[in-house]
């Protein structure tokens, strides 16, 4: 998601806002530099249990102590989803059969983010672009823990309903994270592109130290790309019994 001027996210948490502007010109001083001032969600980040909780790994540890760093096995599924719609585990369930403990899932709703860019004019700053997400149900969180996700992606703000305090919240999002390594990305764009359910995720996070999320420029990867890569992944986490995954066509593509 690019970084532009005004965009907040997240109003209703927060009301510091992106801001981007020239600190010395040609003009007047010869060079140009530029001042980027933003919080970890204005843009696509990559958080853990460290944005609720004062204790576990940084996203920054996770990654460092991984053989393959960010980069993950993925599953991505196309969703059509409206706006503030409950994603069910029945929309989710032929593509968690093909997930394997330690992938990644990566949810299509519909392009939300990318609509929402381009109906407000790449300028995010409303409370109803969350309050009008997408969520997963009790029922579809609990079949993505089962699964053994490790990263779950998707390219709207909200994995819970952003309309109440009852049922799936804030717990949910704890029991995700009580496994050691796992988080959430968002919010992703361009994920209409990917033509593929099987695909290599590499996230491509800023290596900032000591913070509870990172900003990052995610790249999904297809084809031959993906196929060494995948044979990569697969002698860095050899398991045993795996179906065979099928190998694309195209290269890679930004998320």
């Amino acid at each position: 998601m690019p970084l532009i001027n005004g965009t907040n996210l997240y109003p209703m948490v927060k009301t510091q806002s992106t801001q981007i502007r020239p600190i010395k010109t040609i003009q007047r001083d010869v060079v140009e530099v530029w001042n980027i001032s933003f919080t970890s969600l204005d843009c696509t980040y990559v958080e853990n249990v460290r944005h609720i909780s004062s204790e576990g790994l940084l996203p920054l540890e996770v990654f460092t102590g991984r053989q393959s760093y960010d980069i993950y096995r993925a599953v991505v599924a196309h969703l059509e989803i409206q706006e503030a719609e409950e994603i069910p585990l029945s929309a989710l369930e032929t593509h968690l059969i093909e997930m394997r403990k330690g992938d990644a899932l990566i949810v299509d709703a519909g392009g939300y983010t990318d609509r929402w860019l381009a109906n407000s004019r790449g300028v995010i700053r409303v409370s109803d672009y969350n309050l009008k997400s997408p969520y997963f149900s009790i029922e579809a969180m609990r079949g993505i823990i089962d699964a053994g996700t490790a990263v779950l992606a998707g390219n709207f703000p909200s994995f819970s309903n952003p309309n109440t305090k009852e049922g799936f919240g804030i717990d949910m999002i704890m029991e995700f994270f009580k496994t050691e390594g796992n988080m959430i990305l968002a919010p992703l764009v361009n994920l209409g592109k990917i033509e593929e359910i099987d695909v290599v995720l590499q996230i491509n996070p800023l290596a900032i130290e000591g913070c509870c999320s990172l900003p990052c420029s995610p790249v999904i990867y297809q084809g031959e790309l993906y196929a060494h890569l995948l044979d990569y992944l697969d002698r860095a986490y050899p398991k045993k019994g795996e179906p065979q995954r099928h190998r694309g066509t195209e290269g890679e593509k930004g998320a």
